[in-house]
């Protein structure tokens, strides 16, 4: 594929990731739709999560990325958490409100996750951390995105790591369920 049918490509999902990102979200219950492979899961809380809230549940904290270029983002960090005995890796970004993740977040969430994800510096328009969201998979492969899914939960959006949309859909759930017990 050349670099003007990629633009193209890369154009017509983020129309289409722009399009669904103004949907309303009903506050009572969860709103999960099915993009392609990926889950999406958006879920409101009146909780406003931080960078504790997520080390209170056992991940590990490894680093903060710069927000540069994540509009009304406050926040973005790494973790790891063990799963079965082998570390899985977690981005989160975190925002003011639940309304702010997804009116500023959702759109960049879909471009950092799943089999789709945007992971060329010369496309993506988030590129703080960007090498940590590729991951190679096989010896001699290209990189392939490292996030399989991601949800949105009170204030903070969580892009979870899969080898496919299946994997990360159900690592994203794990965090999910363990995050809302500590309530």
């Amino acid at each position: 594929m050349n670099r003007l049918s990629f633009a193209i490509l890369i154009a017509a999902a983020l129309s289409l990731a722009l399009a669904c990102g103004g949907e309303s979200i009903s506050d009572s219950s969860a709103d999960t739709q099915n993009e392609g492979l990926v889950t999406q899961l958006v879920k409101p809380s009146e909780r406003t999560l931080t960078v504790a809230d997520f080390e209170a549940v056992g991940l590990k904290h490894s680093k903060d990325y710069k927000t540069d270029g994540l509009p009304s983002a406050n926040g973005v960090s790494l973790f790891f958490w063990k799963i079965d005995g082998n570390p899985v890796q977690y981005e989160v970004r975190f925002y003011d409100t639940h309304e702010d993740a997804v009116k500023y977040g959702k759109s960049f969430a879909i471009e950092g996750a799943g089999p789709e994800a945007i992971i060329d510096p010369d496309f993506a328009r988030y590129t703080e951390g960007l090498r940590d969201r590729r991951t190679i998979v096989h010896t001699r492969g290209s990189p392939t995105p490292r996030y399989g899914d991601f949800f949105i939960y009170a204030n903070v959006i969580a892009l979870c790591e899969g080898r496919d949309a299946t994997q990360g859909a159900e690592r994203c759930a794990r965090l999910l369920q363990t995050i809302e017990s500590n309530d």
